[in-house]
């Protein structure tokens, strides 16, 4: 395609603080609804052997950054969500294997709410009281996920696609790794990752960007600034053998797993995150000729999953659900799933036709704060001093253009490799259903 496409009326600022912080503004004049989210660079895979501040060094236990999430709310006599409840705002906030997102989104005071979120996550408390009680809640919490259908099978895919690695565990530890943590380790872990240049503060709506900067104020640092350990690095192969489970389903359940390369630099990963959304919608999304035939002739419901994630230290696709023939699933999402058939499939007509959907649901996008914000997590630099993102508004639409169908299926030539897959069946009894 080589359509140009004019600058999109999106007013995108940026500006790294003294204390490194990184600001990103978006400008949505007439919007009355504003958005606003810290992120922290800072996840269940992130590295866990860390530095304490007395020198001695310090082994977090799995589950770290999901429960440092949850203290940071606990400001001893008071909830850091009071504060935003009392002017109509809502907060909240998430942890992934690379992150912790803290968010927040209101109608008014928008200075207000970006300040009480810097605030209470730039303030710690922790008591050896209040880690307890929190280790009942998180205990509660991950017996709850263990009992989601498909916990289990996904839980094995990752272990399967990454060894020996942190990257597949979950994200909220174990009931038996919780209870190590204390406020002592919770220390050494914020002081080591809640630092200002290893986060990035994110507003959407009507505001001035220079007027809310400039009132912005900083609660006093403890610790002198100090280095983010680097990610841990994936060194084991896949594990390609299926694996046949038995647990508790209506229906059986077929898995096909994919481990992606890291992509630490963030253009690439831009770029080949563009290519791969159009490569799946071409083979397996719900407009895909594939994923129609597949449901039309009752192999998947609504319960098939496309999930795709690109991050600076690894990747990942997982693709399934349940079906009521899983080996026969199986195999046809391994011939999906070739850089052959997606020759086949994704045809220059085709591929046209994905470039210019993606690039209307990309534009679409901008107007949901949410998405929108996360593209920038999505396109930091997690190789330099801060975390600024590279991610171009106004150009998004001209690099969705500049992509081709050659380079499609040499990305898929290079993806779509059976060294790197593997696969989990589920059965509620022994045996295959089939």
């Amino acid at each position: 395609m080589t359509d140009q496409f004019p600058p999109l009326p999106e007013t995108v600022q940026q500006q790294v603080l003294p204390n490194g912080l990184t600001v990103i503004g978006i400008q949505k004049p007439g919007f009355v609804r504003h958005y606003a989210q810290l992120t922290v660079f800072f996840g269940s895979a992130s590295t866990r052997t860390v530095t304490a501040s007395d020198g001695t060094t310090v082994t977090l236990p799995a589950g770290m950054a999901h429960f440092l999430e949850h203290k940071m709310f606990d400001k001893g006599t008071y909830d850091a969500a009071d504060l935003f409840a009392a002017r109509g705002a809502d907060v909240n906030a998430y942890t992934t294997r690379d992150i912790t997102n803290y968010y927040c989104s209101g109608l008014q005071n928008i200075q207000a709410d970006v300040q009480d979120l810097i605030n209470f996550v730039l303030t710690p408390y922790f008591t050896q009281e209040t880690v307890e009680r929190e280790q009942g809640i998180i205990a509660q919490e991950i017996q709850m996920y263990q009992d989601e259908p498909d916990y289990a099978s996904q839980q094995v895919l990752w272990e399967h696609l990454f060894p020996d690695s942190i990257i597949a565990e979950d994200v909220a530890g174990t009931r038996a790794s919780i209870v190590q943590i204390t406020p002592a380790i919770l220390r050494a872990a914020y002081d080591t990752y809640y630092q200002a240049h290893n986060m990035q503060l994110v507003v959407i709506g009507d505001f001035d960007f220079t007027q809310l900067i400039d009132q912005l104020t900083f609660p006093a640092v403890a610790t002198p600034k100090r280095a983010v350990p680097a990610a841990p690095v994936v060194q084991e192969n896949v594990k390609t053998a299926p694996r046949l489970m038995r647990a508790p389903s209506s229906l059986p359940e077929a898995w096909l797993g994919v481990r992606l390369p890291a992509m630490p630099d963030p253009i690439q990963r831009m770029r080949m995150s563009l290519l791969l959304d159009i490569l799946l919608s071409g083979l397996l999304l719900e407009s895909a000729p594939d994923f129609l035939h597949l449901y039309q002739d009752g192999w998947i419901d609504d319960s098939f999953l496309v999930d795709a994630e690109l991050h600076s230290q690894f990747g990942v696709l997982t693709v399934g659900g349940k079906t009521p023939v899983p080996v026969s699933l199986l195999h046809t999402l391994t011939h999906i799933l070739t850089v052959e058939h997606a020759r086949q499939a994704i045809t220059p007509t085709a591929f046209a036709h994905l470039q210019k959907e993606l690039i209307g649901r990309t534009i679409t996008g901008f107007d949901h704060y949410g998405w929108l914000a996360q593209q920038m997590i999505d396109t930091a630099d997690l190789r330099e001093g801060d975390r600024h993102s590279i991610y171009s508004v106004n150009g998004l639409a001209n690099m969705v253009a500049s992509l081709n169908r050659a380079e499609l299926l040499t990305l898929a030539e290079q993806l779509l490799q059976p060294s790197k897959m593997s696969a989990v069946l589920v059965s509620p009894e022994e045996g295959e259903h089939e």
